[in-house]
């Protein structure tokens, strides 16, 4: 598996939903969580033991892996290995809504 990569919401799926997210999810065999981050809210440097799924349902959120910086907007799926030190905040004044699981 590669550190790190983001999958789009595909145009012939409609609009993006928590449901939707959540059975494509399950059909993977996992067990997301639902998980909000508020506006102002930030992260700092960390890695999971495992590796993890977080798929923006609503609202936008930056993702820095070394050097590489993410924006995340709803419908997009980040996959990350595990150990992959990473931190992420809120861009925005929305509450960004996340599905997670890990593997």
């Amino acid at each position: 598996m590669k550190k790190i990569a983001v999958t789009h919401w595909p145009a012939n799926a409609g609009q993006v939903t928590i449901n939707k997210i959540r059975a494509r999810l399950e059909q993977e065999g996992l067990r997301p969580y639902r998980f909000d981050m508020m506006p102002g809210d930030a992260y700092g440097d960390h890695a999971h033991q495992e590796a993890e799924i977080r798929w923006v349902v609503s609202g936008r959120m930056r993702v820095l892996v070394g050097s590489e910086k993410l924006i995340l907007e709803p419908g997009d799926r980040l996959d990350l290995a595990a150990n992959v030190v990473h931190s992420a905040d809120v861009v925005g004044d929305e509450v960004v809504v996340t599905l997670c699981a890990s593997r």
